[in-house]
């Protein structure tokens, strides 16, 4: 017999016997996401839960960072995320749904080892913390344009308004695209949004698939254009890199092979677009709520990046992902067997007092060390310097006391349901100071 002082086995987790997240207030969206924080964090909390879709779900700071990393847990690849719409050599592109898995099936986050770091590493090529760092200029003057374009005095919608087409016109620069396609983009990606829910509405299909496809040909044709007339270092680096890469299809698990730095570029840049508006959305939606923090910023403009790094853990955009366990996976006193669909609520970590002490309070001076707003392990997402550098660019533009900034409504318009924290409108006033203007 053990002797009593012997460690347990540990033991098979049984997924279906735990407690669900709608039991603790969550169905999806920010304003469910920040109740579920309150009431998972609170004393006698659950270590797992399930999904409505009986998925494990794993949400506290220490469990998601390692099992984030863990080799055996896998991204959903493309056979997996769209199960029988990229079936057979020539699939039916009419079917619902083709547009959209036709898109995706390119991104790096449908992919596993060995071709995600492959093509991970074609990507940061290209937006690296260097290569977006050298952005920064171009970004603030973007945002100031935006900013100073705007009428003063009357409510206007920042998500629409500023966030998107400054991301748009981000990519688009890079990308040798004029900005009323960039913006046109940005706008499309956003019409994609309801893909993300939790709840997909049947009807909402094939919206969903004209955008997909009004998206690609922005994209896609932009950076077809620039490869062959020539003179564009972004694509034809995406080119060259994507070019190099000798691994076979597999839909089933390590992911597909984009066909064409055209491809390529508008499967993964959907995620640059879309999520990035959400962060300097939300960026500016924490701010509205703490304007001691943009006055601090004034005051101490090399605190602009803290600001942001707070305000997104606070507020982040993506709420959870999806995983698959491809063995058994053996972690601190559980067993996960093998096939196991796991939701890894990375936003919610951010809100984890044992990471995060006093985690609702706004800290500047917080350390920010092991923040999961952009996920974590080898699927962390490669376009989060393009976000935290659009978001502190607005902040430091606005900080440099140009601008107030003030909420026009007192409603909120966070989109239910969704995996994403997602704010559909944001009604603000801009004006400029007596500086600004005389400037």
């Amino acid at each position: 017999m053990p002797a009593d002082n012997a460690p347990s086995a540990p033991r098979v987790l049984d997924v279906g016997a735990l407690p669900t997240l709608e039991e603790y207030g969550y169905t999806g969206g920010r304003q469910s996401f920040h109740t579920f924080c309150e009431r998972v964090f609170a004393p006698g909390g659950p270590r797992f839960l399930r999904s409505a879709d009986g998925a494990l779900a794993v949400f506290r700071h220490a469990d998601i960072r390692a099992l984030g990393a863990a080799p055996d847990m896998s991204t959903l690849a493309p056979a997996v995320l769209f199960p029988g719409l990229l079936d057979g050599p020539t699939p039916a592109t009419d079917r619902p749904g083709f547009a959209v898995a036709d898109l995706l099936k390119n991104q790096l986050f449908t992919t596993n080892a060995p071709l995600n770091p492959a093509l991970r590493k074609v990507l940061l090529n290209q937006i690296g913390p260097k290569q977006v760092a050298a952005q920064a200029d171009r970004t603030r003057a973007i945002v100031a344009d935006l900013l100073g374009a705007l009428p003063q005095g009357v409510p206007v919608d920042f998500v629409r308004q500023v966030a998107e087409p400054l991301i748009g016109r981000f990519w688009g620069g890079l990308l040798d695209m004029p900005d009323d396609e960039a913006e046109a983009a940005a706008v499309e990606a956003r019409q994609m949004s309801p893909m993300l829910s939790l709840r997909p509405d049947p009807k909402a299909g094939a919206d969903i698939d004209a955008a997909a496809r009004a998206y690609r040909a922005l994209v896609q044709g932009a950076a077809d254009r620039a490869l062959a007339k020539g003179g564009c270092p972004f694509v034809a680096g995406v080119a060259r890199d994507l070019s190099a890469i000798d691994i076979g299809d597999d839909l089933g698990h390590v992911g597909f092979v984009p066909k064409s730095a055209g491809a390529f570029l508008s499967g993964n840049l959907f995620d640059g677009f879309h999520t990035a508006v959400l962060g300097v959305a939300n960026t500016l939606y924490a701010l509205l709520r703490r304007p001691e923090v943009l006055e601090e910023v004034r005051r101490f403009p090399e605190k602009a990046a803290a600001a942001v790094a707070e305000c997104l853990r606070l507020e982040p955009p993506v709420i959870q992902l999806s995983r698959l366990t491809t063995a058994e996976i053996v972690y601190d006193d559980v067993v996960i067997p093998k096939g196991v669909l796991v939701t890894i609520m990375w936003g919610v970590g951010n809100h984890d007092p044992s990471a995060f002490p006093d985690p609702g309070t706004f800290d500047l001076d917080r350390p920010q060390q092991g923040a999961t707003m952009f996920g974590g392990g080898a699927h962390i997402c490669p376009g989060r310097f393009v976000a935290l550098l659009a978001a502190r660019s607005m902040v430091e533009v606005l900080a440099a006391s140009e601008f107030n900034v003030a909420p026009a409504s007192d409603e909120n318009y966070w989109l239910s349901g969704s995996a994403m924290s997602q704010l559909v409108h944001l009604p603000v006033f801009l004006e400029k100071t007596a500086l600004g203007a005389a400037s």
